[in-house]
């Protein structure tokens, strides 16, 4: 795996993202802070998976899209309201 952390590097989450229409890549993403809570982010291709996160894969990237979507609407409600 490719995937390094520093010394005081550790991950805050990793979750997977449907590739766009046209995109074969299957990455998933690794949200990592350092000692100083500076964050960075990082991907795993496809190749540097392992079993249990191909088995993950699926599931992370659904839950994704859901979160993504329903933040979505919060920001959008919030907008329409404050037009009000």
């Amino acid at each position: 795996m490719k995937l390094k952390l520093n010394d005081g590097d550790y991950i805050i989450t990793a979750y997977a993202q449907l590739s766009a229409v046209g995109w074969a890549n299957a990455p998933i993403w690794v949200i990592v802070a350092n000692g100083n809570h500076k964050l960075r982010e990082e991907c795993i291709q496809p190749k540097d998976q392992t079993a249990e996160m191909i088995t993950l894969y699926r599931l992370s990237a659904e839950a994704h899209g859901a979160m993504k979507r329903a933040v979505i609407r919060a920001i959008s409600k919030k907008r329409v309201r404050a037009k009000k």
